[in-house]
């Protein structure tokens, strides 16, 4: 575990080190396999973009953009590496940016902002879509809290992707936006959450299916908008299920 705090931490200080290979043994049933993660650099919107690019050493040509809460990459990321890395061991190349890099620290939040770290997402997907292995149309977007509403609606708001998943997120962060798309989307929430309101993931789940979205809602027997090992694991073996249901594995 020290050794996989210390690798994090390279995303406060240079950008570029070797790669490092990590085991994946987070939750019953994960599967061995090689994956690597490495810090990367890509642009959006004129700024240099820092990020954890978890690396397939048997690509199955898909891809996921994970975005990170409002707390930032750095306090999240220790929680999502080890379920990163099965994603990576599982045939996946993940990207986990840094998406605060997009802007100068704001006062207070605006729609402006979120647009902004939308598109540090739309790019992620692009720069995804140019790794060894990958299949065109095969990318996802999922984040937690404040990074899932950005998931869920930059999943609306461009046809890149392929399926959307947010935890813990919901309208109190911020505006729906108004596209219309058929885009597979899960939700999960804890049944009392008291940061975003069980009742505002259930009004935005009406709103995103009347936008054509086709929306499923998991709601978790938990109080509390922080989870802790176990209910993580459930969390990324259900949405494990759910991309394989959307994006299924055209690996022969």
């Amino acid at each position: 575990m020290k050794a996989r705090l210390v690798a994090l931490a390279l995303l406060t200080t240079a950008v570029g080190t070797a790669p490092a290979v990590a085991q994946v043994d987070s939750c019953p049933g994960d599967m061995a396999g090689p994956a690597t993660r490495a810090t990367v650099e890509y642009v959006s919107g004129g700024r240099a973009i820092r990020a954890l690019h978890y690396v397939p050493g048997r690509p199955n040509g898909r891809a996921l953009v994970l975005l990170h809460g409002a707390g930032g990459l750095r306090q999240d990321a220790p929680v999502f590496d080890p379920h990163l890395l099965q994603l990576a061991a599982r045939g996946w190349h993940v990207l986990a940016p840094a998406y605060y890099d997009a802007l100068d620290p704001p006062e207070r939040r605006t729609s402006r902002d979120l647009r902004v770290w939308r598109r540090v997402a739309h790019d992620g997907a692009g720069w995804l879509r140019r790794r060894p292995g990958m299949e065109a149309g095969r990318v996802a977007v999922m984040g937690y809290s404040l990074g899932g509403f950005l998931a869920v609606e930059a999943a609306m708001e461009e046809p890149v992707w392929s399926a959307g998943i947010a935890v813990a997120a919901g309208l109190d962060v911020g505006e729906p936006l108004r596209d219309r798309r058929g885009t597979p989307l899960l939700l999960i929430h804890a049944e009392r959450d008291p940061v975003i309101s069980p009742v505002s993931t259930r009004q935005w789940a009406g709103g995103l299916e009347r936008r054509g979205a086709a929306v499923r809602v998991h709601e978790l027997v938990w109080s509390g908008h922080f989870f802790d090992r176990a209910t993580w694991c459930g969390i990324f073996s259900e949405t494990t299920a759910f991309l394989d249901a959307a994006m299924p594995d055209a690996a022969p």
